[in-house]
């Protein structure tokens, strides 16, 4: 019997499965048992691979959002101080304005009046989810233009009866009152949303660590798991020689 005849009477043997085999490997496809240990070998790696991509997408959007948050804050302080800031500026320009009479240093009380109301409206877009913040901004309207319409008014007596009448107007307090009122309000709300802001910022540090804590987790999970199969697979290629 030839070696082409035995080799076709072997492949018979085995059935066409084998004959399967047999053309890939002549084709450079590695033993089948490689294949099957490949295939299987994989499955470990890809869970842990899958749920280190799913654990960090998931801390990924946690630190996303605590991050927010910290902006968040910071845009309230923001715009607490310009709106502040405003007012400050309104009542130095009244001042200067009861002092000399000049319509020059009015600048500034007019360029506050422009701009506060677009301070309380980005002010109150960004305290709308909290009914907190929200009250204590609608007792700080109140206040502020309470505060402005004082400063009008004295401005209105230093232009009708002279200064005179104008600085007894101040010296009554009522406009030192209202600007206490303001600040007191003003340190309220900066108060809470730094309060918040801290929090926020300790959230974020902490999502932070749980990302770096899971990308060591799943990497020391992945080593672990190549070694385990690694010294499976030695194991069974013992046994086989040992067969």
């Amino acid at each position: 019997m030839t070696h082409r005849t035995a080799d076709r009477t072997a492949l018979e043997r085995f059935g066409p499965g084998q004959r399967w085999w047999s053309r890939l490997r002549r084709l450079g496809v590695p033993p089948k048992r490689i294949v099957v240990w490949s295939m299987v070998s994989s499955g470990p790696i890809a869970a842990v691979v899958l749920a280190g991509a799913v654990l960090s997408y998931h801390g990924h959007e946690l630190l996303v959002e605590s991050r927010l948050r910290v902006d968040h804050s910071y845009q309230v302080l923001t715009g607490l101080n310009k709106l502040f800031v405003a007012l400050e500026d309104a009542e130095t320009g009244q001042r200067g304005f009861i002092i000399t009479g000049q319509d020059d240093y009015l600048e500034p009380y007019v360029a506050a009046l422009r701009q506060t109301d677009g301070h309380l409206s980005d002010l109150r877009s960004l305290l709308a989810a909290d009914p907190i913040q929200g009250i204590r901004l609608s007792a700080l309207e109140t206040l502020m233009n309470a505060k402005l319409d004082e400063l009008g008014h004295v401005i209105q007596l230093r232009r009708t009866e002279g200064f005179q009448r104008a600085s007894d107007a101040i010296l009554r307090g009522e406009g030192k009152q209202l600007m206490d009122g303001v600040r007191a309000e003003v340190a309220a709300i900066g108060a809470r949303e730094e309060a918040q802001l801290r929090a926020q910022q300790e959230d974020a540090r902490q999502r932070e660590r749980e990302i770096l804590r899971t990308g060591a987790a799943i990497a020391a999970v992945s080593i672990v798991v190549r070694f385990g199969l690694a010294f499976l697979l030695a194991r069974l290629r013992n046994r086989r020689g040992a067969v």
